[in-house]
């Protein structure tokens, strides 16, 4: 059955831009996913969860303090046996 989530607020993307060893789930450099905070796809589910408040922040118009134009931030996070250094980007949703 196919989800249909309603657009709310701006359009998150994550680029994976680099990563070191094995992803679990098999995420590799180049390879993209629309996030919010009620749709995750096939991003995974642990680096999803780590992610969120970020996500949340971009899609609701917010800025990170670090976040120089308020549109891209670029964001690592390690698991055990990988790197996976994402970057998240907001935009508007096409109508």
């Amino acid at each position: 059955m196919a989800i249909i989530c309603e657009d709310i607020g701006k359009k998150v993307i994550a680029t994976i831009i680099e990563t070191e060893g094995d992803c679990f789930i098999g995420m590799k450099k180049g390879d993209q996913f629309e996030l919010s905070i009620h749709k995750c796809g096939d991003f995974c589910g642990y680096l999803y969860h780590n992610l969120f408040n970020w996500i949340s922040t971009l899609q609701f118009g917010g800025n990170l303090p670090h976040d120089e134009d308020g549109e891209v931030q670029i964001c690592e996070w390690c698991q055990p046996e990988h790197r996976v250094k994402v970057q998240l980007r907001r935009t508007e949703h096409e109508r």
